[in-house]
């Protein structure tokens, strides 16, 4: 592959990062990691291709496998790029090299890469009304698994629980899922969207959550809860804002994780060192709209990037609290395994750095099958009909990209 000089604006000479990613599809084990949408310092899209080899495990039995890898190659360039699902299943491919675009600074970071060859465009012809997405769970069984969750809540069993169902479409056959992530990220562009080619699995996400992110001992997690649809003008748009902000039940839901989060933090952190440096503000994405806290910290020296996935996984604010019960609960419920979903993707970086999402609005093709899921929390006020529709509103922006295929 022929580098060209880096830190130059990319405007002068370099392709976008999606326009690389895009020229590589087809290449094995392409993984994108989009951030186009997010500004400053964390505004950072990453790209890796061919791994050297594949690393697949459970991070509660093969953590330690995974942290000597990181130390014996620390300082190196590249990085383990994956996922671990809901269950702890991991996937990581190990990878030499990565390129790095710095979009507050319009410039790539260290190497530049060139357009490949792939990436012409595929025949839609026929395709129209072939990728048609519907829900696994009908709606008065849905609403039923959250009266059984208010009955917990009522007994206090937990405060919060986060219940989903899945979607599901029949793939086309012979097509690849880029373009399909072009069309979501063009309808539902988000902070933490990713293309993983990877292992057999294709992975479209376009995730508005932080998990972790981990520069050196500093560790930042963001966690969402409440949601509101975009409006259909700035007045409706306002409108659904303030009744989101306004809402008890939506607040106290974020505080709740919020609280949650900061005491998984304090068993990887210094003491004193987290804080909440930010509690329930307003974020808006083209579909919905959310409320996001942010919480800091700073990990104590023995605690690797590793261990603290591992201490804080899954994350709080999409599986409840007390986490312990509601992950029992959640297995009790729900009766497909969430695969992916609600699970971590991103990287550990060799040079220190690692990032991971929380896995949602996101879709995935296996085989003949594409699909995703979508949730909702459950707390002591909720109204199963209005946690449905929630439901169907964090399916939105997935759903218009399947139109558009």
């Amino acid at each position: 592959m022929t580098v060209l000089s880096a830190q130059l604006p990319v405007a002068a000479a370099f392709p976008a990062p999606v326009q690389v990613a895009a020229s590589w599809r087809g290449r094995e084990g392409l993984a994108f990691l989009d951030s186009s949408m997010r500004s400053g310092e964390q505004g950072r899209s990453m790209i890796a291709v061919e791994p050297e080899s594949i690393l697949r495990g459970r991070l509660m039995e093969d953590a330690d496998g995974l942290k000597r890898l990181l130390k014996e190659r620390k300082g190196e360039p590249g990085g383990l790029f994956g996922w671990v699902g809901f269950d702890g299943a991991f996937v990581f491919g190990v990878y030499d090299r990565t390129y790095v675009f710095d979009h507050a600074r319009q410039v790539w970071c260290g190497e530049a890469p060139e357009l490949g060859g792939g990436g012409d465009d595929e025949t839609e012809g026929g395709l129209e009304g072939r990728l048609k997405f519907g829900p696994l769970m009908e709606k008065s069984d849905f609403c039923g698994r959250v009266e059984r969750a208010l009955e917990y809540i009522a007994a206090g069993d937990i405060y919060q629980v986060n219940l989903s169902y899945p979607w599901e479409a029949m793939w086309p056959e012979g097509r690849d899922a880029w373009g399909f992530y072009e069309r979501l990220r063009a309808v539902s562009p988000a902070p933490h969207s990713a293309f993983y080619d990877l292992d057999g699995v294709q992975i479209c996400c376009a995730s508005p959550e932080c998990f972790l992110t981990m520069e050196g001992r500093r560790v930042v997690t963001r966690p969402i809860k409440g949601t509101r649809p975009r409006g259909a003008d700035a007045a409706s748009d306002w409108s659904q804002a303030a009744d989101l902000l306004a809402s008890p039940k939506e607040r106290a839901e974020l505080v709740m994780i919020t609280d949650l989060l900061r005491n998984d933090l304090g068993r990887v952190c210094e003491f004193g060192s987290v804080k909440v440096s930010g509690l329930c503000e307003l974020e808006r994405y083209a579909q919905v709209q959310h409320l996001v806290s942010t919480v800091e910290g700073e990990l104590r020296p023995e605690v690797d990037h590793v261990e603290a996935l591992l201490q804080c996984f899954p994350g709080g604010s999409i599986s409840g609290a007390p986490k312990k019960r509601a992950l029992e609960i959640i297995g009790e419920l729900e009766p497909n395994p969430r695969g992916i979903y609600t699970g971590a993707m991103g990287y550990f970086g060799f040079d220190g750095t690692s990032q991971f999402n929380i896995v949602i609005r996101t879709a995935w093709v296996q085989g003949d099958r594409m699909r995703f899921y979508t949730g909702a929390g459950i707390v002591a006020d909720s109204v199963p009909e209005r946690e449905w529709e929630e439901t169907q509103h964090k399916a939105a922006g997935l759903l218009k990209a399947a139109e558009r295929f």
